[in-house]
């Protein structure tokens, strides 16, 4: 007499089998690159009448709620980290070699970028790339301001990017860039 255990662990190796080769197939859903949800979705169709020049002055008074929110949040931190609200509420650099201000759409910010020389090799300021920035349409509309001094013996620059329609900060940053002395190939100590 054969064993049971073994004729039923064949039977179950043969059902198993057999339904994998007969069983439903499976389907995959894609979503249409047209239908993605943005958190901010385009909007290069709407008419919104503050220009850019009007939108920083009411940057800088703080007359939008989301500012004067974001602006009591900086309060309440430690001073070291008050350094960033320059860029975070953006303000031009005194001092600065260019300063930029530009009413456009999200995808057209990636062909901004300034090329600087460190000594070394080129570099593009503020290397941005959109599709880092998957919440923001590239369709939508938005304030690009930057900022920078290029100097031969460093690279200062800052940038902020708003949306138009809500005015919050969509991205932004900061940089601080010593260049190269060429000669020793060495940061530059002087002066």
């Amino acid at each position: 007499m054969k064993n049971p255990f073994l004729i039923s662990l064949s039977t179950f190796i043969f059902s198993c089998s057999l339904s994998v080769l007969i069983g439903n197939p499976v389907y995959s859903q894609s979503i249409a690159s047209d239908k993605i949800e943005y958190l901010h979705p385009a909007n290069k169709e709407k008419v919104f009448d503050e220009t850019v020049d009007e939108f920083y002055q009411a940057l800088r008074d703080l007359k939008d709620p989301v500012h004067q929110e974001l602006y009591q949040r900086y309060k309440q931190q430690p001073k070291q980290q008050q350094i960033h609200l320059n860029t975070v509420l953006f303000k031009e650099m005194s001092d600065a070699s260019v300063n930029f201000r530009k009413k456009l759409l999200f995808k057209e910010v990636e062909g901004l970028n300034y090329i600087t020389f460190d000594g070394n090799i080129l570099r593009p300021y503020p290397d941005i790339d959109i599709k880092y920035h998957q919440t923001v349409s590239p369709d939508r509309q938005v304030y690009f301001f930057y900022s920078f001094k290029d100097t031969e013996k460093e690279f200062r620059g800052r940038y902020a990017i708003y949306d138009v329609e809500t005015k919050e900060l969509v991205a932004g940053g900061g940089t601080y860039m010593p260049k190269l002395n060429l000669t020793g190939n060495t940061y530059d100590k002087e002066g």
